[in-house]
């Protein structure tokens, strides 16, 4: 079983980011799953088809997805659930429309075939067990496993049939079975797998004794599994799993960009936290310790705290002209620099010319040419080797922040006597793994060690830049963080900014570091690329030196979500923007109130499961 080449991660990366809509037509559900997510949403909500085929359309029109996948609850109880399927596949145009089930719908021949000619082209089926008794008594639902095995092979054997793929729920009760549960689905032809990792919500939590596992003890079973995705005509994606378990299977870590999925579900909990600091109900140390998006949510908060106390220093505006230089006065959240990126000197100074007095700039210069008369308090950030060739050692004040990459790098290696005055390095960051490939210096704890030169560097993990002075990175914040329409936080490019600048993850070994708890790791990219092998625990004097710079830094390790971190207060809108007048309501919420509206339930039942004795025989 071969290891993938990066053609195959990048080929991943396009599928996982394949554009979609996902579109909830229902919250009723026909199973009591123990690891339920949405239990603690309100129940027996049939969304009524005016909103859902808005939505539908909303899809294709505004966000330009060609896939869309209809989910609930269980979508398929619907009663108009074909009519939405037709709508989207035939009026519509979504190239692929797809659900997710429980399958028991579909064990009706009739039901499966009229979705089939309506235009469903994919059918996740959800399986929990390899044993009727295993499956039946996780979802609460008796019955359950055979109605799913007969619509799936149903689906598998239809010539005229949609792709057919299998999502397990990993937990205590099943974990040990894995292997088992995919040789079933291999047996009936199911060939790609999305293997998910129980979280701390609703159900799930109530529940944790009976579904939270140490994956440690499961490893063998786990990888087992895992390399399944090496062979040919199987695939394995994994969701929500933790990152520092699959080293050595890099390419299975799930594509950052479902962060973005993950935060959208729970919308209107962030909403209401950056707008009013209302608590998501979800926050809790006990759960945010297992949870998948504990990152995002650190990072919000310290986005937001940083907005708070005013630590920014760059109003960060992109590519700009004196003609659409736009400022609000004073710059917010305690910018004093302006970051504009220009094609040559000429630009930089026509620019320096109307900006208002007191402010600096930061800039990305297009050119490589000679500096001469530059503007006051500025800084340029060179990423390329020309660049560093052309800048230093050719004036006295000039300040440059380098880019770390392959051409630079091999600059500075040829030409570390020029590496003199106020010069700093550091390591850019990439929203997508094409991007990282493509930029990205391999091993960069090798380059440093050679470079022989103590330099300012931020942006890397402390084994990453072994000798090196461990600086913070600029903080740098601009308007696309925010709605133009109502100047607060736009979730969506929080969460974009998230990927982009501050996710990162750590190897198991991390735990060993002396520096652990002041590091947040390495970005989520690189490792996709590079492997989590970067993560090398710090010994001998570099333990001691780091653990010295990063103490001055941190006198108490950051706080995170999962630590306890005590709430932050809203954040000021931009300058111009009123404060936010109270919480928005739960759309979900909304539609439950009007419940009388809708068309009768199919499905009644309590909200929380009374959990059946547990089988004996598994």
């Amino acid at each position: 079983m071969a290891a993938p080449t990066t053609e195959d991660l990048l080929l991943r990366e396009r599928i996982a980011n394949r554009p979609k809509h996902w579109v909830r037509a229902v919250t009723a559900c026909n199973s009591r799953c123990l690891f339920c997510l949405d239990a603690d949403t309100p129940r027996n909500v049939y969304l009524p088809v005016d909103e859902v085929k808005a939505e539908l359309r909303r899809g294709i029109e505004e966000l330009g997805a060609d896939k869309v996948i209809i989910s609930g609850g269980e979508a398929t109880l619907h009663p108009q659930f074909v009519e939405l399927v037709r709508f989207a596949k035939r009026e519509l145009g979504y190239d692929r429309v797809q659900t997710v089930t429980n399958g028991t719908m579909f064990a009706d021949r009739d039901f499966y075939l009229a979705c089939r000619d309506a235009g469903l082209g994919e059918i996740t089926f959800s399986l929990h067990g390899h044993t009727e008794a295993l499956h039946d008594w996780l979802t609460q639902t008796p019955g359950g496993f055979q109605k799913l095995m007969k619509g799936m092979m149903r689906a598998r054997r239809d010539p005229r049939g949609p792709i057919v793929n299998v999502d397990v729920c990993i937990n205590k009760q099943n974990v040990a079975h894995l292997d088992k549960i995919v040789e079933l689905c291999l047996s009936v032809g199911v060939r790609e797998f999305d293997l998910l990792h129980v979280i701390p919500q609703a159900n799930a939590f109530e529940n944790r004794d009976l579904l939270f596992y140490d994956v440690r003890e499961h490893l063998p079973v786990l990888h087992k599994v895992f390399r399944l995705n090496r062979h040919p005509g199987v695939y394995v994606w994994t969701n929500r799993f933790p990152v520092h378990f699959l080293e050595g299977l890099e390419e299975l870590i799930q594509d950052p960009h479902k962060m973005l999925d993950e935060v959208n579900g729970r919308g209107t909990m962030v909403r209401n936290y950056l707008d009013v600091g209302k608590a998501m109900e979800c926050r809790d140390a006990d759960r945010c310790v297992h949870c998948f998006i504990e990152p995002f949510c650190t990072t919000m908060d310290r986005t937001v705290a940083d907005l708070n106390a005013a630590r920014f220093e760059v109003w960060e505006l992109g590519a700009t002209s004196p003609e659409s230089l736009s400022l609000p006065s004073p710059l917010p959240y305690g910018c004093r620099r302006v970051g504009v990126e220009v094609a040559d000197l000429a630009a930089l100074h026509a620019l320096a010319a109307v900006l208002p007095p007191g402010l600096g700039l930061e800039a990305r210069l297009a050119s490589a040419e000679a500096l001469v008369d530059l503007p006051p308090d500025l800084w340029l950030i060179a990423s390329r080797g020309d660049q560093l060739d052309a800048w230093l050692g050719t004036a006295a004040d000039v300040r440059v922040e380098i880019e770390l990459n392959r051409d630079t790098a091999a600059w500075m290696l040829a030409h570390p006597q020029r590496l003199v005055g106020a010069v700093r390095v550091h390591q850019p960051t990439f929203e997508h793994l094409a991007q990282a490939v493509a930029h990205d210096l391999r091993d960069p704890a090798a380059f440093f060690a050679a470079l022989g030169r103590r330099l300012p560097v931020s942006g890397l993990a402390p084994c990453q830049a072994p000798g090196m002075e461990l600086v913070a990175p600029v903080r740098r914040v601009g308007p696309v963080l925010f709605d133009p329409q109502t100047g607060r936080i736009a979730i969506r490019e929080l969460a974009r900014e998230h990927v982009t600048r501050a996710y990162r993850a750590k190897s198991v070994r991390c735990a060993d570091c002396p520096v652990t708890d002041r590091c947040d790791g390495v970005h989520i990219q690189m490792v996709r690329d590079q492997g989590l092998r970067q993560c090398r625990p710090l010994t001998g004097a570099w333990a001691r030196d780091a653990a010295e710079q990063l103490q001055a830094r941190f006198p108490s390790p950051p706080p995170r979500v999962r630590d306890g971190k005590a709430l932050e207060p809203a954040h000021p809108s931009l300058p111009g923007f009123a404060a936010p007048a109270g919480p928005v309501d739960d759309p979900l919420a909304v539609a439950a109130n009007a419940l009388g509206k809708l068309p009768r339930p199919l499905v009644k039942g309590p909200t929380r499961v009374k959990v059946a004795p547990h089988p004996v025989d598994r």
